[in-house]
């Protein structure tokens, strides 16, 4: 997947540090300023999620479930 981040060097810095707990990076752009006057600016990272992950969200019967697991008996 691709994720953007926006906000100051700092800021986006902290966010891929702590997507970095839970994805695997595959790349990530160096900071890109917006334009004019402002410290914002944006992160690209391509990532997927950790296999540890993947599996913690499986359900029982092997389907990947969306938001965490199903309850028992399958219905929200």
């Amino acid at each position: 997947m691709r994720i953007r981040l926006s906000g100051t060097d700092t800021e986006c810095a902290a966010a891929v540090a702590a997507l970095a707990a839970g994805f695997v990076l595959r790349k990530v752009s160096g900071f890109y300023p917006n334009r004019g006057a402002t410290v914002l600016g944006r992160v690209y990272v391509d990532a997927e999620p950790c296999p540890e992950v993947v599996q913690a969200t499986a359900t029982r019967d092997g389907r990947r479930a969306v938001g965490g697991e199903l309850p028992e008996g399958g219905a929200r």
